[in-house]
């Protein structure tokens, strides 16, 4: 038995977390380590839409409102729309994750991710963390908490902010450019956690999205540092 169960969390609004998410989903996958990425944005277009499959059948929040007890983690993996090898629990625009159904959704995943030793990625919304003891649990679950983190001070400022919510393992992923030249040491001084990645900029990422390619196409920093995240957590079991 073993596995692990990754958070990642944006310091601030559109600091990249759901890429960043996806990346390490996608390379994991490449590793051959099974997995799951969750969406857990409250409100969003979807992360299906940022992976392309939007259209693509299968299970997303709106149809797990129900979900309630010990669920079959299997089953449901087997119906989640997928992005290329990754299965994907995805928001939609008309709502996402239900807080009764979401704790349940999560654990049966979890119990999944490990039993095959696998990776359970969580994109997670800043504003859960401010939902007191629903926010607190789903942390508490995770192995490692990612704070995604751009080179700037009002992104310095929200990962101080993020840290302060998260009691347990956590590491910074630090987006470039970086306008003011923040080191990354300062930065990581400054909010007291270490670096896991740096992602540099990735002039292919718009353009992959908008083709609905998703954002891990060729050999950019966002597929690097997705790699580097990969391994971090190659062979890390519970």
């Amino acid at each position: 038995m073993g596995g692990a169960v990754v958070a990642v969390v944006g310091a601030r609004g559109g600091a990249g977390a759901s890429v960043v998410a996806a990346s390490l989903a996608r390379a994991a996958a490449r590793r051959r380590a099974p997995l799951c990425l969750v969406d857990l944005a409250l409100v969003g277009g979807g992360l299906d839409v940022l992976l392309g499959v939007e259209q693509d059948p299968g299970v997303r929040w709106p149809d797990l409102a129900d979900a309630r007890g010990r669920l079959d983690g299997e089953d449901l993996l087997a119906r989640l729309p997928r992005w290329g090898p990754v299965p994907v629990v995805s928001t939609e625009r008309g709502g996402g994750p239900e807080p009764a159904a979401l704790a349940d959704v999560v654990a049966a995943l979890a119990e999944v991710t490990a039993a095959r030793s696998g990776l359970l990625v969580l994109d997670v919304d800043r504003a859960a963390l401010g939902t007191g003891a629903a926010g607190a649990a789903l942390l508490d679950a995770c192995d490692e908490v990612l704070v995604v983190t751009p080179l700037d001070v009002t992104g310095v400022a929200g990962a101080a902010a993020v840290r302060d919510h998260v009691a347990g393992p956590a590491a910074l992923v630090l987006r470039r450019p970086a306008p003011g030249r923040l080191a990354p040491a300062e930065v990581a001084e400054a909010v007291g956690l270490d670096v896991a990645a740096t992602v540099g900029w990735d002039r292919t990422l718009a353009g992959a999205v908008e083709r609905g390619q998703g954002p891990c196409v060729g050999r950019g920093a966002v597929v690097r540092a997705g790699r580097e995240l990969a391994a971090r957590y190659a062979g890390r079991g519970r």
